[in-house]
């Protein structure tokens, strides 16, 4: 196939990052007790992708019983972001990801679509050096759906022709969406997209996704 665009998800895909966001949610709602925390956790490694402020909704309405008011997400939006940035920064990268990059974003443009908001994706993104590989980093609030058909329609692509690497549910559903063939990175085959959806094409890095390029 002759690739049009690669497309790709951030924490868990080319970042090793998503152990950073899951200490910070633990972080945030610690003082509501052990019960609340693992629920939190739970809820937030089954739902990658699912914006931080879908979840700060959910686990204020479903686990603490209140409404979560506008000043109290920013003030939790704020907090998580100076939680997660250095960190994410830091963390490594999925094995082979640098590389892969820094080759095949020569000869096919490449992108980001992430759930994260999108100044803070793009100053991870500039700090940890590979702004220069991307034509558009894209985040939150606009969906990753969204975004997507943004990209397609932007620089015109043929959706069969571009490749979408996530790792989550919410992923998968806007390839499909987007009918954008879809490739996970995931650390094994137990992760909750592949038991949801085993035949999706997988590696656990990009050496694999070299293997499979080929």
């Amino acid at each position: 196939m002759k690739f049009e665009a690669l497309i790709f998800d951030f924490d868990g895909v080319l970042a090793d990052s998503v152990e950073v966001k899951t200490n910070a949610f633990a972080k945030l709602f610690e003082t509501y007790g052990e019960s609340t925390v693992k629920k939190v956790i739970e809820h937030h490694l089954t739902n990658g992708g699912m914006t931080r402020y879908e979840k700060f909704r959910i686990y204020y309405n479903d686990f603490l019983g209140t409404t979560l008011s506008d000043d109290k997400m920013t003030q939790l939006a704020n907090e998580f972001s100076k939680l997660v940035i250095d960190e994410v920064v830091a963390a490594p990268e999925i094995a082979g990801a640098n590389e892969f990059l820094q080759e095949f974003n020569k000869k096919i443009p490449c992108f980001i679509n992430s759930a994260t908001p999108e100044q803070e994706i793009q100053t991870i993104v500039r700090r940890r050096g590979w702004d220069s590989y991307f034509k558009e980093i894209l985040g939150a609030p606009t969906t990753k759906r969204d975004n997507l058909a943004y990209l397609l329609e932007k620089y015109q692509l043929s959706s069969k022709n571009c490749i979408f690497f996530g790792d989550a549910m919410s992923d998968y559903k806007a390839a499909i969406a987007c009918e954008v063939p879809f490739f996970c990175i995931a650390k094994n085959k137990t992760t909750p997209l592949l038991t949801s959806a085993p035949n999706i094409n997988w590696a656990k890095d990009f050496y694999g996704v070299r293997q499979w390029l080929k």
